[in-house]
């Protein structure tokens, strides 16, 4: 099976207008296109290139978490939750793709063109099968806003901080404010929920915790490499393209699990911070 493509250019004529006017909705209008002297702005090509590289993997990543809240649509009809949850888990699958849109517009103003080769196909949402509909969901949820969405905010907030770039930080602002409301679905979620379980259910969900953190580990490290060493002016220029150095990234990631995420779900009656000292990739009828 080949590469899957992901194409920002690609778009059906007769659908060219309503997705315009949807990117408009999702903040695309208020960013406004890129400054004609951006290029100018970044004169060193290889700060050009490295914001390309990084702008086009992260409109991949974004896109392909579009799939992930609309696959938690149907678990969410299945647990019988609210109207409004659904809705929301679908309005974060189009800000995703919103943000795959926006991705590709910092790719195209620094030169590059916005095509990527992905894998061919997407790792589905996992179905906890020997779980109740309810608790399948915790799980999920748990996993998508609690850890990994939260520690994206963590990531954005650092590289909305350091961006000098108006523009660039202008689009990194609109990206967190998203991202900010995935993780709160999560953390919303979770909240109320866990005050309902019964002790096995609690046992369960902190086992599981010990391959969720090995899991997002494994999964997102390779996707913040430490860098060679950069002199000061080096940084600078490509913390104004939004960019964080590896290094610094890696910093963020274990910090904001270690220091937001842990606790909180300790807070929540979870035994997080031994499912974080002891996680492992291998579960024990999770």
């Amino acid at each position: 099976m080949g590469a899957r493509i992901v194409d920002a250019d690609r778009a059906a004529a007769y659908l060219r207008g309503p997705f315009e006017r949807a990117m408009a909705d999702a903040g695309r209008a208020r960013i406004g296109p890129a400054p004609d002297d951006l290029l100018a702005r970044h004169p060193d090509v290889r700060v050009r290139e490295a914001a390309v590289e990084t702008w086009r993997a992260r409109m991949v990543n974004e896109h392909r978490s579009s799939a992930v809240f609309a696959g938690l649509v149907p678990q969410m009809i299945e647990a019988s939750t609210g109207f409004d949850l659904q809705h929301a888990a679908l309005r974060a699958a189009h800000d995703e793709i919103a943000h795959a849109a926006l991705c590709a517009d910092v790719v195209r103003a620094f030169g590059g063109t916005p095509v990527a080769h992905a894998e061919p196909a997407l790792t589905p949402v996992p179905r906890h099968g020997e779980l109740a509909p309810a608790e399948r969901l915790l799980r999920n949820l748990l996993f998508v806003g609690c850890l990994s969405e939260t520690v994206a905010v963590g990531l954005l907030t650092e590289e909305h901080a350091l961006a000098s770039d108006a523009w660039v930080r202008a689009v990194l602002e609109v990206i967190l404010a998203d991202e900010v409301a995935h993780a709160k679905l999560g953390w919303q979620f979770v909240g109320a929920v866990a005050p309902t379980l019964d002790d096995e259910a609690r046992a369960r969900t902190s086992a599981y915790l010990r391959v969720a953190f090995a899991y997002l580990v494994e999964k997102e490290l390779p996707l913040l490499p430490v860098s060679p060493a950069l002199d000061d002016a080096d940084v600078r220029a490509r913390e104004a393209a939004g960019l964080c150095s590896g290094h610094d990234a890696r910093r963020i990631f274990f910090d904001t699990l270690t220091r937001v995420v842990v606790p909180s779900l300790d807070a929540l009656g979870f035994e997080a911070t031994r499912a974080w000292e002891t996680r492992t990739m291998a579960p024990d009828r999770v």
